[in-house]
């Protein structure tokens, strides 16, 4: 699901829109009842890599079981890109692709810059990827291969 002549994205393969919050638990129970939404959790330990290193990172998440356009909660994390924007602020928008070192290369060509990757191990291929947009957006691209782990089946 990598893009086409226009970009290495593709709107289709859009599927979540993130918010950092401070509280996951108590955000889950706010916005879940708001949003109509019950919730998918999830975490694990990753290993975040950056500009300056790499190490392993604790997440928590929650994933809404509706979409196909899902909400995710993410815990936020001191001393990571997860810290919560401006209240109220979308921190991310999180789209499939087939491969995520090509779609990283080609959002670096186009001026967005990765933040972060994420891979099993330092020297396996990243499964995730943040990039900045100009206006401080981040743009989360995910391999498609994981999608029956975030979005197990109802």
């Amino acid at each position: 699901m990598n893009g086409d002549e226009r970009g290495p994205l593709r709107h289709s393969a859009l599927f979540h829109t993130g918010v950092v919050v401070d509280d996951l638990a108590s955000a889950k129970e706010d916005l879940g009842g708001r949003l109509g939404v019950t919730w998918h959790a999830g975490g694990a330990d990753v290993r975040l890599i950056t500009d300056d290193g790499a190490r392993t990172v604790r997440t928590a998440y929650a994933l809404s079981r509706e979409g196909p356009h899902h909400v995710e909660l993410c815990q936020s994390v001191e001393g990571t890109l997860w810290t919560a924007t401006a209240q109220g602020g979308a921190h991310h928008l999180g789209y499939w692709v087939d491969d995520v070192a090509a779609a990283s290369e080609a959002l670096e060509r186009l001026g967005s810059h990765r933040i972060a990757s994420i891979a099993a191990t330092d020297d396996a291929p990243p499964f995730c990827a943040y990039h900045r947009t100009g206006d401080g957006l981040f743009v989360e691209i995910v391999a498609l291969a994981f999608r029956p782990l975030l979005l197990p089946v109802k």
